[in-house]
Order: C-alpha cells, then sequence, then structure tokens
C-alpha cells in the first residue's frame, strides 16, 4: 500500500553508526560484448548503532547492533571508482527489524551547485542509499509491522579490491507505524 493511502505515525530515527566493513570476496567480471570489466564484491558489516541529538524516545528502540550483507559492482574494475551496492540487514536491540538495502558507492552526493562544495562527483570511501524494513519483534507490540525507513551515509576505507575496514556513519529516517483502524 503507498504511503499516500494510509494512516502512519512518523517518528525520527536520527542514529551514529560505529563498526567495520569486512571484504570476504573480490573478483573481477569482463563483458567482451560490450567491453567493460567490472568488479563483484561481497562484504559483511556490523555497526554498534547509537542514538544522535535528533533522535526521538521512541527511535532510540532502534539503538543497538546492525549487521548484514552486500554485494558491490564497481565500475573499471577498481574497488575505488563508481559502484552501486545492495544488501539485505539485521537490527538487534530492544526490537528485532530487518530488511534491504540499496545505494551508491564512491560518489560525492552533496557537491555544488546543490550544496557548499564538500565534495566531488568522484569520492571514494563513502556509501550511501536507502534503508528499509519492519520491526519482527519488539516488547510492545505496538512496533510489530512498524516500517523502517532510513537514508544512511558511511565512510570506508577505500581500496582497488573494494575496500573494508573501519566504517562511521549516520542514518537518518523515519519509523513509520501504521494507526490502528
Amino acid at each position: 500500500m503507498a504511503l499516500g493511502d494510509r494512516v502512519v505515525c512518523v517518528e525520527p530515527i536520527s542514529k551514529n553508526l560505529t563498526g567495520a566493513l569486512d571484504l570476504v570476496e573480490s573478483a573481477l567480471e569482463r563483458c567482451e560484448k560490450l567491453e567493460c570489466e567490472s568488479l563483484e564484491t561481497y562484504h559483511r558489516f556490523r555497526f554498534e548503532v547509537g542514538g544522535h541529538d535528533c533522535d526521538s524516545e521512541i527511535g532510540r528502540l532502534l539503538d543497538g547492533l546492525l549487521h548484514g550483507t552486500l554485494v558491490h559492482k564497481f565500475a573499471e574494475g577498481k574497488g575505488t571508482m563508481r559502484g552501486v551496492h545492495e544488501g539485505s540487514w539485521r537490527l538487534r536491540g530492544a526490537v528485532l527489524a530487518a530488511g534491504r538495502l540499496r545505494g551508491i558507492t564512491n560518489a560525492g552526493t552533496h557537491r555544488e551547485p546543490a550544496f557548499e562544495p564538500c565534495q566531488k562527483c568522484h569520492h571514494p570511501g563513502v556509501m550511501e542509499g536507502i534503508l528499509y524494513g519492519k520491526v519482527r519483534r519488539a516488547d510492545t507490540s505496538r512496533f510489530v509491522g512498524c516500517e523502517i525507513r532510513a537514508a544512511y551515509r558511511i565512510a570506508f576505507e577505500a581500496d582497488e579490491q573494494g575496500g573494508g575496514g573501519d566504517a562511521r556513519g549516520t542514518l537518518e529516517g523515519g519509523l513509520l507505524c501504521p494507526c490502528p483502524e
């Protein structure tokens, strides 16, 4: 059901992420017909999730451990070039939530003309995208089935094989709980 077709309560989510991105596998892919080469990587990630000043009281229920897997595809067969990624995640804390994520890697989206010049279009070591999912278990049934929609920005150590190591980031979005009928 589309967002405009229902009544929901929205609680702000504002999180800090501290953890690691671990490279599990990295392999070149070649397409002779299109004369291109891509790098495919498989990563595991884990982050401690903690509230930020902008977090709501209810949003703090989402503090805990976020972990999951990612598949990247990088241009020109190099992990420092533009890439796209997708994966799955689980969050354990006061609630259990799970879902999917997808986004772009090594791109500077916070650039002119929309923003002050803090990034260029090529910005290795940055992943950003959208994380979405649902609360599956909670101490209070009110939150079971609530949706999580949030934008993430993660900084990591980029390299030619796909990068990894220590990582930190932010998660900004909302917890959408349907109004009971």
